[in-house]
This record gives structure tokens, sequence and C-alpha cells, in this order.
């Protein structure tokens, strides 16, 4: 800690590409070891706080707020994106 702030240290661990080749490898078994390369780290920010019930994402349409046939898609990372063709069928139909 200096300053009363906290450092992360936001440094991509290497010594994990052998645990997470194995793990992946379950679902991607062709997946050459090599082919893994570190990308980043850092923190996520969630629409759910603390106490909430679990939240990925929001889809809301905003008339109410006085804009006609705009949808607002809130906190969409990884699952909101493997869902889109799921999600863009629920707009659709809005």
């Amino acid at each position: 800690m200096q300053n009363g702030r906290v450092n992360f240290d936001y440094a991509v661990a290497e010594d994990r590409k052998e645990a997470f080749h194995r793990a992946i490898s379950k679902y991607l078994p062709g997946l050459a070891r090599d082919a893994l390369q570190p990308d980043m780290s850092g923190i996520r920010p969630k629409i759910q706080g603390p106490g909430d019930p679990p939240c990925d994402f929001i889809i809301s349409e905003e008339t109410a707020l006085g804009f006609p046939g705009l949808i607002n898609l809130t906190g969409i990372e990884s699952p909101g994106l493997t869902a889109s063709l799921a999600i863009a069928d629920r707009i659709k139909k809005t």
C-alpha cells in the first residue's frame, strides 16, 4: 500500500500457461500449447453490487426515457458476447 492506495500487479502470469492449456484442451483438443499467448489482465467492471442477485448484463428499451427505438445493452462482456445471437433475437422481438 502506498499513499493509502493498494498497488495491484496486473502482470499476466506466464507460468499458468500449462494449466490453461490443459483446461482448454478439454474442449479444443487440437490446440497447440504454443498457440496460446498472454494478453492482458485487469479489473472487470460489473453492474451487480454486493448482495445483489447475479446479473451479467441488462437489456433495456428506452422509450420511457424519451428515446423510442433505442435499446441499451449494458454490461455486456463475455457471457453476453457468447449469447449474441440470442440477444439479437430478443432485441428483434422488442
